[in-house]
């Protein structure tokens, strides 16, 4: 172990105090304890670095008035994102959570202050109060629903004065005990600017007082009381946070914060000070740490807890928030004051709402009223935005205020012209938020997502952490990551502070932390050198005390990391990251199995995503290869060309003539490319959970933004709708994604987009989604449905096509598609090749020279070659199918045995030579029909498996070949048990809650 590595560990151990022992120039660290007897002079001690733990960072003072275990609050968002699960989810983990009440009804207030006092019991939690100034009587009527509901702490925000809802509130119960005043409840104050946060450090204001005893609300002795208390308990000083925001630094305006409470605890005699946290900025340990080191007696965090799971927001919303970067913000007008220009930051990656939202904004300026607009930006606007006419928004806005007796707001408008222009237009920048909220994809690009640059600096901390995904980010995983980094960084600075020799290389943005407070994620690789030289993603150090590595990898490893060095990432594809952390290289194969570089046997069930269909080292199969290039290399034309192409013709019902390419990817864009040439129409279906290749007008999310009246799911991260150097708006322009499966979403929107559709692409079975099969009847109706409206119906086969026989999936499903693509196991798996084949007058078009089709190595010698060796060896035993799924059948019957008998859930499906597990009793019926702890419990057993000589494919994917055979059925017997008794106590260090 390096003297860095040693230093760095001892400041990680948190609560291990250290001392710093300096000999002649150099100072280093040892623990306390090992300062006894005479081998070391006090004299040589420098100094002492204390334990610093995360329950120690901040004010005792501020834990101890909430009942906390952490001076750490999760700050409100409005309209629920700040949920009742996520309050709970803090309360319960011993921070302060706030709910987000902005914006909802008093019954939905009601009804969640329910679930968190259910969920919490008689722990502490707060509610917002955002500031309401054109509704003071709904504020009043939130304040009385907190007292009724012994809601004991509110959260002020947006506050520019004081009102008399929450002075009732602040002072509501208050008693003079032992001479000093305990207040009933306490109010935290979230503030930007000096002159507002005076107010709060203020007593209550005597005139406002006064009325609240004349209304009955207080009584004399209350408002006696008022005199010898702030208004507020804690400040919370907001900079350059989400939403509503001064752009404000922390590092300027805290100080002047801290001053003005310390001035005013003078200047009024309070016996009690109001404490200063510090809000907005703060999404990685090194803002956490200053903030505490600036005198904050707690931190914060607010829009970077929407990307967790308990957040009230989409699972779209979250992914494109895990996504953002610091630079992905932008100031956009406020729904709640529009009028007065106010800004809100939100981002701006992925949505078009700052741009739009700010046209809205210039238009107000420029015109008195709706007539004014001219006709030509009426219907931009009415097309692109409100998607109905301006006067119908008008009469939605009416109802609604007239739901919220709110009635003299329209009213009044309906005189003010300007006014009501303002109030249509604030309906689309007060709906834009809610679409967020819901998901509708179809509005995608009118998100309204508030969010701060923290969120990117949170996202750059976390990456390649357990914690990357959102589908992993819960609020107490991200606080407690981020306390303990804090904490570390803390030590850290006493070292430095101490002149520890070296301590500067300690502050390199990485954290050598193994969380012990962390109860639900756990420690992983963060860089190239561990990936190497430890485990899988999700892995903890106290798993490696559970895991028994049955295989020694220290060659595979070393040489891995080596290809780093040359291969960006390890590996040629981006599947690979960031869930398969460990990557094996092997040195040669046979049958079913491969050896990797330290001579262990491992069980290929991986087949290449399914590519490899004949096995390893096939002789026969190998001879035809050999033979094929011993009689020539490449030539344009040859004599296998039409035999292999009356073997596809032969066995596929769809192939009435035959053309092809080299990957799956080149044969889905030759096939769409083609029916657009046939129909004379852009664009195409595609399908949630249908994988189709790596275009851009294929991967990644295609939202809903053609006023379809259906909801279409979401895309996975995964998907890589987010990666760089995408055309912009090319699925946009291109594409229609639909959920699969559901005939009726699929034959309306060809009845309303028909025209202007030329294709619907498909997996006949979805594969990718999970080993879907297709319902009773929805092939045949949608193929019906394609030919009603001229539409070439494409089966993507590149999957199943051989692989589940030589007629693919539209034999054994007896549905004939217009166009199929094939690729994978048409060639066996040792040489690349696919093909379009389908019906002749579309096909016939590239004859015409009407579609282009070109390239290179297209139907080149060897990769015909290769589809003759394949089909050749299935002709030769036609059994071969039968065989091999009876094989994968045992495996899948041994499989579920294993999962039960280590007290797990496990279901598989799909086809006997092609199978997908999941962590799950219930059989996936839809491509988002299972839960991120389910994924990330399917990639634990992946993970675990290769450690026993067991690769299953990404996505969680088995595949049969040709050689497989009984002893590999043993094999599988004899790894998987271990396998599943490891990753069942991985799983249970993971989610000590449960599934």
């Amino acid at each position: 172990m390096t003297m860095l590595t040693q230093i760095k560990d001892n400041l990680a151990t948190l609560d291990l105090p250290l001392a710093v022992w300096s000999k002649e120039s150099t100072r280093t660290l040892m623990p306390l304890s090992q300062l006894v007897g005479d081998q070391i002079s006090i004299n040589d001690v420098a100094g002492v670095i204390p334990a610093v733990t995360p329950n120690t960072l901040g004010s005792e003072s501020f834990r101890k008035a909430y009942g906390l275990k952490y001076a750490y609050m999760g700050g409100a968002m409005a309209n629920g994102i700040h949920s009742a699960k996520m309050v709970a989810a803090f309360t319960n983990a011993g921070m302060l959570g706030s709910f987000g009440a902005g914006g909802l009804t008093l019954s939905h207030i009601e009804q969640s202050l329910q679930e968190i006092k259910q969920a919490v019991g008689g722990k502490t939690f707060a509610m917002n109060m955002l500031h309401n100034p054109a509704d003071l009587e709904w504020e009043m009527q939130v304040v009385q629903l907190c007292l009724d509901n012994e809601v004991k702490v509110v959260e002020a925000a947006a506050y520019i004065n004081l009102t008399p809802a929450l002075v009732y509130f602040r002072l509501k119960g208050a008693q003079l005990i032992n001479g000093q005043v305990v207040p009933a409840q306490r109010v935290i104050a979230k503030i930007s600017r000096p002159e507002v946060a005076a107010k709060f450090l203020a007593p209550a204001p005597s005139k406002m007082v006064a009325k609240l005893v004349a209304s009955g609300h207080l009584s004399e002795a209350e408002a006696t009381l008022s005199e010898k208390i702030a208004m507020a308990d804690d400040i919370t000083v907001e900079a350059d946070s989400g939403g509503h925001t001064d752009h404000g630094s922390l590092s300027c305006i805290f100080p002047q914060m801290l001053r003005l409470a310390t001035r005013m605890r003078e200047q009024h005699g309070y016996k009690q000070p109001v404490r200063v946290g510090a809000a907005g900025g703060i999404g990685c340990p090194e803002s956490v740490a200053a903030v505490y080191a600036m005198g904050a007696a707690y931190v914060v965090t607010g829009s970077i807890n929407q990307a967790c799971v308990e957040s009230g927001t989409s699972d779209l919303v979250r992914e494109m928030l895990t996504n953002a970067t610091t630079a992905d913000v932008v100031s956009s007008p406020s729904a709640d004051m529009f009028e007065l220009g106010a800004q809100v930051q939100t981002l701006k990656k992925g949505t078009m709402y700052g741009v739009r939202s700010q046209k809205l904004y210039q238009i107000y300026k420029r015109y008195d009223s709706l007539e004014q607009i001219p006709e030509a930006d009426r219907l931009q606007l009415e097309k692109q935005m409100f998607h109905k006419p301006l006067l119908q928004v008008w009469e939605d806005t009416k109802a609604f205020f007239a739901s919220r007796n709110l009635q003299r707001i329209a009213d009044s408008a309906e005189q003010d012209p300007k006014r009501k222009m303002a109030l249509v237009f604030q309906w689309y920048l007060g709906q834009s938020s809610k679409w967020a909220i819901t998901g509708d994809a179809g509005r995608r690009i009118d998100y309204q997502i508030w969010c701060g640059p923290a969120m990117g600096a949170n996202n750059d901390w976390l990456q390649d952490t357990h914690l990357q995904a959102a589908s992993a980010r819960t609020v107490e995983g991200i606080a407690n990551y981020l306390l303990n980094c804090a904490a570390y960084l803390t030590r850290v600075n006493i070292a430095k502070n101490l002149f520890v020799s070296g301590i500067e290389q300690c502050q390199d943005g990485t954290f050598p932390i193994r969380l012990q407070q962390v109860s639900e994620y756990a420690d992983v690789p963060r860089d190239k050198e561990e990936i190497q030289n430890n485990s899988f993603q999700g892995e903890h150090k106290k798993m490696n005390t559970v895991v028994n590595q049955k295989l020694d990898l220290t060659e595979s490893k070393k040489y891995f990391k080596k290809l780093w060095d040359v291969i960006p990432g390890g590996v040629h594809y981006n599947f690979a990251d960031p869930e398969r952390a460990l990557i094996v290289p092997f040195v040669k194969g046979k049958g079913s199995r491969v050896w990797d570089m330290d001579g262990n046997e491992h069980l290929d069930l991986f087949c290449k995503f399914g590519a490899l269909f004949v096995g390893h080292n096939n002789e026969e199969y190998n001879q035809i290869l050999i033979d094929n290039m011993q009689k020539l290399t490449s030539v344009d034309t040859f004599d296998l060309e039409h035999e292999v192409c009356q073997k596809l013709i032969d066995n596929i019902p769809s192939a009435e003539r035959v053309r092809f390419s080299l990957s799956g990817t080149e044969a889905v864009q030759n096939a769409i490319r083609l029916a657009r040439g046939y129909t004379g129409k852009p664009r195409f279906v595609r399908f949630h959970g249908h994988y189709n290749g790596n275009a851009d007008n294929v991967v990644g999310g295609r939202f809903n933004a053609d006023g379809l009246d259906f909801p279409v799911p979401e895309m996975f991260k995964g998907d890589m709708l987010d990666t760089l150097g995408r055309f912009p708006n090319t699925l946009q322009d291109q594409t229609f994604m639909l959920p699969w499966n559901d005939p009726e979403v699929l034959e309306r929107t060809l009845e309303q987009h028909g025209h202007e559709i030329a294709a619907v692409l498909m997996e006949p079975i979805c594969m990718n989604g999970g080993g879907i099969l297709p319902k009773d009847g929805y092939l045949e109706r949608a193929k019906a449905a394609c030919e009603k409206h001229n539409v070439i119906l494409i089966f993507d086969e590149v999957i199943t096509g051989v692989r589940f026989g030589l007629g693919g999936a539209q034999k054994l499903l007896g549905v004939t598609p217009h166009l199929t693509t094939l690729g994978k196991a048409l060639g066996g798996g040792a040489v690349p090749i696919s093909a379009i084949v389908g019906r002749k007058d579309i096909m016939d078009y590239y004859a015409k020279g009407k579609v282009i089709h070109a390239g290179t190595f297209n139907g080149y010698p060897m990769g015909l070659a290769a589809i003759k060796a394949t089909f050749d060896l299935i002709e030769k035993d036609p059994g071969c199918y039968d065989r091999m799924g009876g094989l994968m059948s045992q495996m899948a019957d041994i499989f579920v045995k294993a999962a039960h008998a280590a007290d797990m859930p496990l279901v598989l499906q799909g086809m006997p030579n092609g199978m997908v597990f999941h962590s799950q009793n219930e059989l996936v019926d839809r491509s988002e029909g299972y839960t991120a702890k389910v994924k990330m419990c399917d990639i634990i057993i992946r993970e675990i498996s290769k450690r026993y000589g067991i690769q299953f494919s990404p996505l969680s994917r088995m595949y049969s070949n040709l050689m497989l055979n009984q002893d590999d059925v043993a094999f599988f017997e004899e790894r998987i048990y271990p396998t599943m008794v490891n990753a069942k106590q991985i799983i249970d260090i993971t989610f000590p809650k449960g599934l």
